[in-house]
């Protein structure tokens, strides 16, 4: 068991954090699609630990681009066309950028609501560049509802396309197990 990527296979630490991802994303749209419907009185703790685990996966996601940065990628088999290299890396470039994007947009929007997000053992965190005059960056503010607004928007529009993003990526996976090509197992094997 190797704990880095290989040339042949990704390594112990890039698996662990996918797939640990991978079902926290999930359940974290499932109950963002679900929860809208709720009463008012049952929204309070269900929103709060969706904050809070969004804020999670923002450090995760973090976390894991870091270590794919620094972290070689498995070559793909020699046989795999140049289009498919290029939609696989297409793919899972946006899923890091709505990894970040989608707790982005959430965390705003909470602090421009006044509800702000806890994340354990720091308490409440709102987001940056919020003062009394609204959302300021380089001397520009905007109001608070107008940004909320635009985040509420964008953070629900981030959540379809990714629900999208998910269906199309098992899609594959499975194609490419039914293959027998190699590529599957790269992630839920050790090939290291």
């Amino acid at each position: 068991m190797q704990w880095t990527n290989t040339k042949r296979g990704y390594g112990i630490i890039a698996r662990s954090i996918h797939g640990l991802m991978s079902v926290m994303l999930i359940i974290q749209l499932g109950i963002g699609m679900w929860m809208v419907g709720l009463p008012n009185e049952a929204k309070g703790s269900v929103y709060g630990n969706h904050k809070m685990v969004g804020l999670i996966l923002l450090l995760l996601a973090v976390l894991r681009l870091s270590w794919r940065v620094f972290n070689k990628l498995p070559d793909l088999p020699i046989q795999t066309p140049k289009w498919q290299i290029f939609a696989a890396r297409s793919l899972h470039r946006t899923f890091y950028l709505m990894m970040l994007m989608i707790p982005v947009t959430g965390w705003v929007m909470s602090t421009a609501a006044g509800f702000l997000p806890s994340f354990p053992g720091l308490g409440q965190i709102a987001f940056p560049f919020f003062s009394e005059e609204g959302f300021c960056m380089m001397g520009q503010c905007m109001a608070q509802n107008s940004v909320g607004s635009l985040a509420h928007d964008s953070h629900m529009i981030l959540g379809y396309i990714t629900v999208l993003m998910i269906l199309v990526h098992v899609s594959i996976a499975i194609y490419h197990l039914y293959l027998k090509d190699g590529i599957f197992e790269r992630i839920f094997l050790d090939r290291t």
